[in-house]
């Protein structure tokens, strides 16, 4: 517990006085401000008042028939790019810290397993990204039972996120964080305009994040299933890399 803890109070200091999550949170945040600003929504139509019914009936079947994403709002939307893309490559970055000014080998040396690092570094990370995803709720309008739901959707996805970027970060290849992080942060908002790719993404707890966002309304069931799998999944992996409870230095 004490080796925890002390993890734990290293990671935060750090990101604090290395804010470079935070400086993405809000900036993602400002950039989705900007866009709210300058951007208004679709003015709703009555189709049935200017087309004949019988025109209706076909564009009614063809609109069923149509791939069509749910798509989260402007703040929805930066959400989802601040938990795939900043968290993950955040969480990576931060281990690829400690190895590269030895910090790691040293936490090695004082009897620090793993297991006790990801315990410290990912309640760190959660605790700020807690705290980031309060404002993305507030600007997005996501008041009183939504703001409820809109924070267990980020964190449940935020926690995945940070789990997987540890794990990369402790990997032998910790150079992949980039291109996935890239990935889970931008390709469930072109998945909305591309169906093969939505399919593909559709496990995914990212993209489950991503839906669940633009449905709060819903039942949530099965995305929070397959968000949880996710996090599984990466936990294995982990388990597996670290079957010694040793560090891969």
């Amino acid at each position: 517990m004490n080796n925890t803890k002390a993890v734990f109070l290293k990671q935060f200091t750090s990101m604090v006085k290395v804010p470079s999550l935070i400086v993405q949170g809000i900036l993602f945040l400002i950039i989705a401000a900007v866009f709210m600003f300058f951007i208004s929504e679709d003015e709703e139509r009555d189709c049935n008042a200017c087309i004949p019914a019988y025109v209706c009936e076909i564009c009614e079947e063809e609109a069923q028939s149509r791939f069509e994403l749910p798509i989260p709002s402007v703040v929805g939307v930066f959400t989802v790019i601040f938990i795939g893309l900043a968290m993950v490559g955040s969480a990576s970055a931060l281990v690829q810290e400690d190895k590269t000014t030895k910090n790691l080998r040293f936490m090695a040396m004082a009897d620090v397993t793993p297991y006790q690092y990801l315990l410290g570094t990912a309640t760190a990370m959660i605790i700020i990204v807690s705290i980031i995803l309060v404002f993305y709720a507030l600007v997005g309008g996501y008041l009183f039972t939504d703001t409820f739901w809109f924070m267990v959707i980020g964190i449940a996805g935020g926690i995945v996120s940070i789990l997987l970027g540890i794990v990369i970060g402790l990997s032998k290849v910790p150079i992949l964080a980039a291109p996935i992080s890239l990935i889970l942060g931008l390709a469930p908002t072109l998945s909305g305009m591309n169906e093969t790719l939505a399919n593909m993404l559709r496990f995914t707890y990212i993209q489950q994040v991503n839906i669940a966002i633009a449905e709060m309304d819903g039942d949530l069931t099965s995305n929070f299933l397959i968000i949880g799998a996710n996090g599984v999944v990466v936990l294995l992996l982990f388990v597996l890399i670290h079957r010694k409870n040793k560090f891969n230095l």
